[in-house]
């Protein structure tokens, strides 16, 4: 019997590790003792730390994964959850349909997945779906909470020309408040304006 060949994807945001604990190691961990119960010899790893599930763009090892996969590189791509594949519908069915044209199984431990079936990529479908609402629902609540910050006239983050950022606070930077200052007596006698 043919040793079916396996590769990780791992993939872990800022947020999802401080509010879910998804460590790339502990998805390893979890996806290398899975390989050894099933007889699947990892062949590869694709890690994409820090980055967000909400595109495949700007995920370099999602893309060299795809790649990959279709040059047959491997038989099977496991996961520790179908959303650390994609929070996207889109993107989930562009993966799963790259993986399914080149007779690639995705395998989801979290979920049981097994995308070769119909039934896999049925619920595959379905889970994308209902990670995408997560994280459009989890971006809402953000931008909700930058705006009352705005209002309330607290400072939510980034550089700003003419301050410091100490532990979340703005201080006066007086070198750049002098830039500040003449840019505002500039705008006043109009320079810069075009008539």
């Amino acid at each position: 019997m043919k040793t079916m060949n396996a590769v990780i994807y791992a993939r872990v945001s800022t947020e999802d590790q401080a509010r879910e604990g998804y460590s790339i190691a502990a998805q390893k961990e979890l996806l290398v003792e899975y390989a050894e119960r099933h007889g699947l010899t990892i062949i590869d790893e694709y890690i994409d730390e820090g980055k967000s599930g909400k595109s495949i763009d700007g995920r370099p090892q999602m893309t060299r994964l795809l790649e990959d996969a279709s040059r047959n590189k491997f038989d099977a791509v496991m996961t520790y959850k179908l959303d650390r594949i994609a929070r996207r519908v889109s993107d989930a069915s562009v993966i799963v349909e790259t993986l399914g044209t080149h007779n690639v199984q995705l395998i989801s431990l979290s979920e049981g997945i097994d995308t070769t079936t119909i039934h896999g990529k049925l619920i595959y479908n379905i889970l994308s779906a209902i990670a995408e609402n997560e994280r459009e629902q989890i971006a809402g609540r953000v931008k909700m909470g930058m705006t009352q910050r705005a209002k309330e006239g607290r400072w939510n983050g980034g550089l700003c020309l003419g301050y410091d950022s100490k532990e979340k606070q703005l201080f006066v930077n007086h070198d750049e408040a002098k830039i500040v200052r003449e840019i505002f007596e500039l705008a006043d006698r109009g320079y810069g304006y075009k008539k």
